[in-house]
This record gives C-alpha cells, sequence and structure tokens, in this order.
C-alpha cells in the first residue's frame, strides 16, 4: 500500500475491500468540497467568512451583525443570516462568482478519481471541476450533469442506476453555481430539501441502499446525508458495510473510529495520514487507480503497416462505455462505402438499424467524419450536426415543439451560427415545424457550400411523436431545390422489441431511406481492436472469442477492456464468461432480458425446450431485431430450428428459465 495510507491490517483489507468493489463494477462516488478545495474553492469555514466580507463590503452599517454572528456555533443559521444580510440579488451574485466559472480548473487529482471505474457520481459541491476533469479524463466524451432539483432526471438515474449501459451523470445534490434557486447552503435550503421536500430521503435511500458508494473529500460531517446512511444500516442490519469512505486520520488507527462508521453508517473507512495539503488523498486514489489496471502486456509481435486507417493502441485500456472513440474503430470498408454513397446525393436518407450497442453511431460518425474531410479538400464547407436523443432533456422527449427547439438549437450550435438564428426564426408566426423550418431553409443551409449532414442517434425509448418526426424529415430529404439539395439525413436506430415499433419501420421516412442492417465484426475487424488493446492474442484466441460472443462490437471492447484490465488470459476470460450470470458480462445480459421483457423471454425459454417450434413473425421479427436469435433452414426440407445468436446468451437464458421454473 501506499505510503501514505496508515499502517495496519484493518486498513489493508479495507483498501483491497474498496479494490475488489471497484473491479466488480457499480460503485457511485459521493465527491465533497474536500476534493475542490485543492484548486481554490473554499470549505465552509472559508465560505462563511467569505460571506461575511461580501455583506460588510456592500453594507458597512451591517458590521456589527456580521461580528456579532462570527461567534456563532451553528454554522447553517450563521449562514442563513447571512443570506439574509446580503439580500436576494447579492446572494445569487455571490454564489455564481464564487463557485464559477462554467470552465473550472481541475488537477491530476479528478482525472485519476474519474478514472476510476465508477457508475456515477453524486457531489455536494456547487462548482464546475468534476465536469472539466470530465473533458480531460475522456477526450471527446461530454459530462452530463444532473441537479438534484430535476425531478424527471433523478427519477430516471434511479431507474438505469444499474444499467451498464446508462451514461455516467455527475449528480449536484446540493445544486450547482449557475442555477442559486438549486442550492442548498443555509438553513432554509437544508429544510427545503431534507424536511419539506418529501421524496428526497427517499430517493437517496433507494441508492444508498441498492448500490455501493465510496465518498472522497467528503468529511462525513453533513448530518442530513448521514442520517441517509444511518437508516440505511439501521434497516439492513449486522453484516459487512456496503459503503466506503476515503479519509485522513491523524496518529493511529485505534479501531474506535474504524467500529463508530461500520457499525452506526455501514461504511468502511480507507484512511490516509493526515497532512496540511491531503496528499494521501490523491495518494490513495492514485494507488486505487493503478492497483486496478494491469501491467502492460507485450506489444504484438509483428504489428500492421502504417496506413491512414491504422488505430495507435491508447495509453491505457479504452472503457466500452466511453463513448465513440476513433482509436477503437474496427474499419468496415464495404458497409461505409455504402453508407458513403447514400450520403453523396440529396434526396435518400439513410438508416442505419442494428441491436442495441452494436456500432451503428460508431460506423455513423467515422464516416460522416471522412466525409466532411474529403468536402474539405475539394474547397467546400460541410457541416455535421449530430442530435443525440438520449441527450436532450426530458420536455424534449415529450414535446414535440420542445424537440424541435432543440433540435434547432443543436443545428445552431453545429453550423457555427449565431444565436440571433435561434431567437428569429421563433418569433415567426406558425407552428415548430414552420420555425424550424425556415431555420434550415434561410440561416444554416446557406452556411455550408457542401452538405449538411443532420445525422439523429436514437435512445433508449424513441418519443411518442416519432411518426410526426419522421414526417418532416421525408419532407426536408425530398426537396431537392436549392439551398435544400445540400441537406443529408442519416439516423441510426436499434431494432430492440421495445423501439423497433410497426409505427416507427413504416413511418415515411422508413419507406423512403436506404436502410443497412449492421452485422457482426469478423475476425480481421476483431483483431483490430485487439492490437488497441495490446493484446497479444492468437488467431485461435480470437476464434474461440468470437465462438462465445460472436462479432458483437460492444461486447468484443468489454471482453477486451477487462482483459487488458485485469491481466487476463483468453482461458481466464472465458472461464469468466461462462460463471454464473455471465461473469463481467452480467449487466449488459441483464439489460438485454429487461429489454425483452418477461413474454419474449417466456418464448426463448420455449425456444430451448424446442428448437424447431415455429413462432408467429411479429415475435419472431422482435427477437432477430433484438439480436438474440436466429433462424437456420433446414437444407431442402422445408424445416429449420432456431439458434441463439451467441453461446453467451444460450447459457445466460438458460440459467433464467432453469430459474422459472
Amino acid at each position: 500500500m501506499s505510503a501514505f495510507l496508515t499502517e495496519g491490517p484493518a486498513n489493508a483489507k479495507a483498501f483491497a475491500a474498496l479494490l475488489d468493489a471497484l473491479r466488480a463494477g457499480g460503485v457511485m462516488a459521493l465527491v465533497g468540497a474536500g476534493s475542490s478545495a485543492r484548486v481554490g474553492y473554499p470549505l465552509w469555514g472559508k465560505l462563511l467568512d467569505l460571506m461575511a466580507g461580501a455583506i460588510s463590503e456592500s453594507s458597512p452599517l451591517a458590521k456589527a451583525s456580521v461580528d456579532a454572528l462570527a461567534t456563532e456555533a451553528d454554522a447553517l443559521w450563521r449562514a442563513e443570516e447571512y443570506r439574509r444580510l446580503l439580500g436576494d440579488d447579492a446572494y445569487a451574485s455571490f454564489i455564481r462568482n464564487t463557485f464559477g466559472p462554467e470552465e473550472a480548473r481541475s488537477d491530476e487529482f479528478h482525472v485519476d478519481l474519474l478514472r476510476l471505474p465508477l457508475r456515477h457520481v453524486l457531489t455536494t459541491n456547487y462548482d464546475a471541476v468534476l465536469e472539466q476533469a470530465h473533458a480531460v479524463a475522456f477526450p471527446g466524451s461530454r459530462a452530463i450533469a444532473v441537479s438534484w432539483a430535476e425531478d424527471d432526471n433523478v427519477r430516471e438515474l434511479i431507474q438505469h442506476v444499474g444499467d451498464a449501459a446508462y451514461k455516467r451523470r455527475y449528480v449536484y445534490l446540493h445544486g450547482r453555481f449557475d442555477d442559486p434557486q438549486t442550492i442548498v447552503l443555509t438553513e432554509r435550503d437544508y429544510a427545503a430539501r431534507y424536511e419539506r421536500q418529501k421524496d428526497t430521503w427517499p430517493k437517496l435511500f433507494s441508492l444508498l441502499a441498492t448500490q455501493r458508494l465510496v465518498s472522497v473529500g467528503f468529511s462525513l460531517s453533513d448530518l442530513d446525508i448521514l442520517a441517509v446512511f444511518r437508516g440505511v444500516k439501521a434497516l439492513m442490519g449486522p453484516g459487512e458495510p456496503r459503503h466506503f469512505a476515503i479519509l485522513p486520520l491523524e496518529g493511529d488507527d485505534t479501531g474506535v473510529a474504524r467500529q463508530r462508521l461500520r457499525g452506526k453508517y455501514g461504511v468502511e473507512p480507507v484512511f490516509y495520514r493526515q497532512t496540511p495539503k491531503h496528499e494521501g488523498l490523491h495518494e490513495a486514489v492514485r494507488a486505487l487507480r493503478r492497483a486496478a489496471q494491469p501491467s502492460s502486456p507485450p506489444p504484438p509481435p509483428a504489428p500492421p503497416p502504417p496506413s491512414p486507417t491504422s488505430l495507435r493502441p491508447a495509453d491505457e485500456p479504452l472503457p466500452p462505455t466511453a463513448g465513440y472513440d476513433p482509436r477503437c474503430y474496427a474499419r468496415r470498408e464495404p458497409l461505409e462505402r455504402q453508407v458513403l454513397s447514400a450520403l453523396r446525393d440529396a434526396g435518400t436518407p439513410i438508416i442505419l438499424l442494428g441491436p442495441s450497442r452494436f456500432g451503428k453511431t460508431a460506423v455513423l460518425r467515422y464516416v460522416l467524419s471522412s466525409a466532411l474531410d474529403a468536402d474539405r479538400a475539394a474547397g467546400k464547407l460541410s457541416r455535421f450536426a449530430h442530435v443525440d436523443l438520449s441527450e436532450l432533456g426530458p420536455d424534449a422527449q415529450t414535446s414535440f415543439d420542445d424537440f424541435a427547439y432543440a433540435l434547432a438549437a443543436c443545428i445552431v450550435e453545429r453550423v457555427q451560427g449565431e444565436d440571433a438564428w435561434l431567437e428569429e426564426a421563433w418569433r415567426r408566426p406558425g407552428g415548430a415545424v414552420r420555425r424550424l423550418t425556415w431555420l434550415l431553409e434561410k440561416r444554416a443551409l446557406p452556411a455550408v457550400t457542401g452538405r449538411l449532414v443532420l445525422a439523429i442517434e436514437s435512445s433508449s425509448q424513441l418519443p411518442s411523436f416519432w411518426e410526426s418526426v419522421c414526417g418532416v424529415l421525408r419532407a426536408w430529404a425530398q426537396n431537392r431545390d436549392a439551398p435544400w439539395d445540400r441537406l443529408r439525413l442519416a439516423l441510426a436506430v436499434s431494432t430492440e422489441p421495445t423501439l423497433f415499433k410497426s409505427e416507427v419501420s413504416q413511418s415515411p421516412l422508413f419507406n423512403a431511406a436506404t436502410l443497412v442492417r449492421l452485422d457482426d465484426l469478423r475476425l480481421p475487424e476483431i483483431a483490430q481492436i485487439a492490437r488497441v488493446y495490446q493484446l497479444d492474442w492468437s488467431d485461435a484466441d480470437l476464434g474461440a472469442l468470437a465462438e462465445r460472443i460472436g462479432g458483437h462490437p460492444y461486447l468484443i471492447r468489454l471482453a477486451m477492456y477487462e482483459a487488458a484490465l485485469r491481466g487476463w488470459t483468453m482461458s481466464e476470460l472465458l472461464a469468466d464468461a461462462d460463471a454464473p450470470g455471465g461473469g463481467i458480462f452480467y449487466d449488459f445480459l441483464r439489460s438485454a432480458r429487461d429489454g425483452l421483457g418477461p413474454a419474449l423471454t417466456a418464448v426463448l425459454c420455449d425456444v430451448l425446450a424446442k428448437p424447431t417450434t415455429r413462432l408467429d413473425p411479429d415475435t419472431e421479427d422482435r427477437l432477430r431485431g433484438a439480436g438474440v436469435v436466429r433462424w437456420l433452414a433446414g437444407q431442402g426440407t422445408g424445416n429449420g430450428v432456431y439458434r441463439f445468436r451467441y453461446a453467451l446468451y444460450q447459457r445466460y437464458f438458460r440459467g433464467e428459465c432453469a430459474r422459472r421454473r
């Protein structure tokens, strides 16, 4: 262990337990003010002093009241009185000035922290330090911030908290600096959030009771949050702690502080030595990060010859959940040519179809990047406006007008237009469709000399008004008059049974589009990804992996990421996949099962029992669309059997069906 960590078998055991939990996945972090203090943001005592100074500067006559409050032991009440003396406007300005700006400075500690395999990050801080550190830790990926005051987003988080496909959220428990009305700082704020807002405690309770959490830079002095820890511990009863805390300790670990945290709050502490600058905190995080990664495997003996599309190995394993990264993209040239050809001329949208996490977005972004590069070389200015439905706000998922406005804002941003365009369009008479169409025709399309490619990536749930969206998109695509001849449409749509409904697949847009269905990666393409992760696997190894999980792009990357991270051989990786529940593939398989629902899962159990039973066409289409089964026709017999697409699926659902009996 690090020299900054306290000695003793209890601390060593706690460190090892935290490391095991991180490796298993699903751990959330609770980040406190201590993490932001290292880059200049104030801790509680300093913050109160700054508030007092602001009052004295703006209202010299209030100095007597400020001096009297300086000795007040109740810090929350002291903050409440300071807020009253400042006034609402000055208080809001104080919060913004103290905890802004958006471009908050982060350091290596924050990057190391966020590169731990954390599911989600909760924070009581008001600043944007973690969001900026995310951009450094995962280049090209945008941090998704959620305020606890956003009921719909918090509800969505709780519903999907165990879903490996659900992107990491940065949850501001006590508000964010740019929205002072949501800040939880004073007595009235805590009373409103934890007493009058009746759903706060149950929501936090549900997270802490079902997930594992490690607190970092959080002194465990926030009594309202500690009450939730205590309630979970009381309800769960005796047993090993579910949660962890990395904390400073002055002196030796006598066991008293550890036993109190374990017994009262269900928190296992990992202690580092107390120093003025808390160097041990970063050292502990760095030690966890290093321990969670294997030593680099030897490079392949015969690296591929360099080419314009060759991929350089990443400095460290890149998680498959980190979003599209060109370093991890495996070339699929026939497919790419088909997409490029469809984008060459106006009038015909292109739709990429495939199961969830099957590489649709990666193909689309790679091809569009290549197309824009070609236009640039030809002296044409083209733009790529991509819209990820999962990143739109909840209103844009339920209201067509809000969706149109969000789409318009995205287009303006992508063509590097002016904010005035959006305001001008939405001041015009008529509905959202007329305003959006005017924005494209009069402002966005004239801003390019080549192509404006509008690419839409579907989320886990298509909006209820999707057919209306498709109708508008088709009308745009089929208008070949200038400047509409510059518009190209591309969509990536999942064929999951809950998504690929008849009203979607039979929409006017689909009927007029070029449909491209993605298939599994082939062995040469799988070998490309293995080189990215610096895995010296033989052709036999790659074949054994493909036999188990096929060429599913996400499963391939997940397997290689975990193998590089843990230093596994192929036999160790396959043994883990054969574990009950699917080992490292557990979250993905559970998500696939939940997506099918009980009725389709019951059908799969029938297929396992009798593979020759023919299913009705709708059920068969839904299972094929989900990428779960294939129909193998008997040669010349007119008969056939259903087969699971991957051996991994068959083994998992056999276990599920056995549990149902």
